[in-house]
């Protein structure tokens, strides 16, 4: 077999394996491929990096290779993870990663209008959809706000746990968005390659009475997950270009 038809035969039965198996599944290793499919490794990775090429297939670091998830595409709005991930049919699940009570900060302290070396809570999840890691989060809850929280009380929305167990209810927040290369530890954590960038989200959740009550630190990865803004002009600005 010459090494055009064997790339064509290597190309046509990845894809027939790729649709018999579901999105995030591992693929079988190189060797058992190449002997399966009847082609040499080389020419069995070359197709492999086509696919890769096309959005349907991702080497994971020292894990392998799999297919390829759906982006998570998420609005700039107030919304939990966990209520973001079940709209889109998937199932949200956490790793709590560490869970402490502390002493704020100054930089804290000012955040969430305490004084510094005020008691908080500060919590490290690792967030899941359907078992695959998508971010990182390290939250800084006002023990002034919420007086205790339990490991039970993080394993879903901790919105969902502020209103049910508190009566508070996140009403707004302030945000910021910003690119980030993530250290080895958290690069594991969320199963990427030093290649793939993270977003970082920075937010203040303030309450109904507008009081500062968590900061939130989210790193999501930039090959699974996309955020979504939508932009308008004031009534102002349209005037202005009319005019104009």
């Amino acid at each position: 077999m010459n090494a055009d038809k064997a790339a064509i035969r290597a190309k046509e039965q990845l894809s027939s394996l790729l649709s018999q198996l579901h999105q995030g599944a591992r693929l079988p290793g190189e060797r058992t491929l190449s002997e399966e499919f009847g082609v040499c490794r080389v020419t069995l990775r070359r197709a492999i990096e086509d696919f890769i090429s096309d959005g349907r297939l991702e080497r994971r670091a020292r894990s392998g290779t799999y297919i390829k998830r759906p982006m998570i595409s998420s609005e700039m709005r107030l919304k939990s993870f966990t209520e973001e991930i079940r709209a889109r049919g998937q199932e949200p699940s956490s790793s709590l990663i560490s869970f402490k009570k502390t002493n704020a900060n100054i930089s804290v302290s000012k955040l969430l209008g305490i004084n510094r070396g005020d008691d908080i809570f500060q919590v490290t999840r690792l967030r899941l959809a359907d078992q695959m890691p998508v971010a990182l989060e390290t939250l800084r809850i006002a023990c002034s706000s919420i007086p205790n929280l339990t490991h039970e009380d993080l394993k879903g929305s901790i919105y969902d746990v502020f209103f049910n167990k508190f009566g508070i209810r996140i009403m707004s927040a302030k945000a910021g968005i910003t690119a980030h290369n993530p250290s080895e530890k958290d690069r594991n954590l969320l199963q990427t390659s030093s290649k793939t960038p993270c977003l970082l989200i920075k937010m203040l959740d303030l309450d109904q009475f507008g009081k500062p009550v968590m900061t939130a630190e989210c790193l999501y990865r930039s090959d699974l997950f996309e955020l979504q803004i939508e932009v308008s002009a004031t009534i102002k600005e349209a005037r202005s270009q009319k005019v104009s």
